[in-house]
């Protein structure tokens, strides 16, 4: 199943200053994450959306984000996009979406979600904050789909300065049974 969530906006107190930090340093370039000009990106998987949003509105130097790359059959993952640096209209307000696209371990389109709102017609984001995309998408997957990689692929757009580029995040899914299998197994030996 898949499911395209809509969010409550929020902002963090993050610094950006056009680069990605991990751990107070500049982090080197990956698929997830990416950039044209000012306008940046980032797409992360998480099990734990619920509890990325709580630790999201408290004011903090930085924000703890719950990143996967697993998830087992019957039990949901979402993809979360941060972004900075939007261009901002005459009335002061970005205008950035996204398309979302989920492929199957076997290459083929599982879902697809075009034109869905990073951040419309509202307020420029500070500088030297992180916005969170209002819109997001997840996937549960079903006992009849296929395990493997996934691959979540976004197109960032941002329609006032007329930029966009490209990031993807992976993730695996995994029988259930299989890995309660595996802990159990585990629990005996020890």
């Amino acid at each position: 199943m898949k499911y395209l969530i809509p969010i409550l906006v929020f902002i963090s107190p993050l610094t950006f200053a056009e680069k990605w930090y991990e751990n107070g340093k500049p982090a080197e370039s990956r698929s997830f994450q990416g950039s044209s000009g000012d306008f940046g990106a980032m797409i992360l998987m998480t099990t734990d959306s619920q509890k990325v949003l709580e630790d999201w509105i408290i004011p903090s130097p930085g924000v703890h984000i719950l990143d996967t790359e697993k998830v087992l059959k019957g039990k949901p993952i979402e993809a979360l996009v941060l972004f900075s640096g939007c261009a901002s209209n005459k009335q002061g307000n970005c205008v950035t979406e996204v398309d979302y696209q989920i492929i199957k371990p076997d290459g083929v389109v599982y879902a697809e979600y075009e034109n869905t709102e990073l951040w419309k017609n509202k307020p420029a984001v500070p500088v030297g904050r992180l916005g969170l995309a209002v819109d997001r998408v997840g996937l549960v997957a079903e006992a009849t789909d296929p395990v493997g990689q996934y691959k979540v692929r976004c197109i960032i757009r941002d329609l006032v300065s007329k930029t966009e580029f490209s990031i993807y995040s992976t993730f695996e899914v995994e029988e259930a049974n299989k890995k309660l299998q595996a802990d159990a197994k585990d629990a005996w030996l020890n």
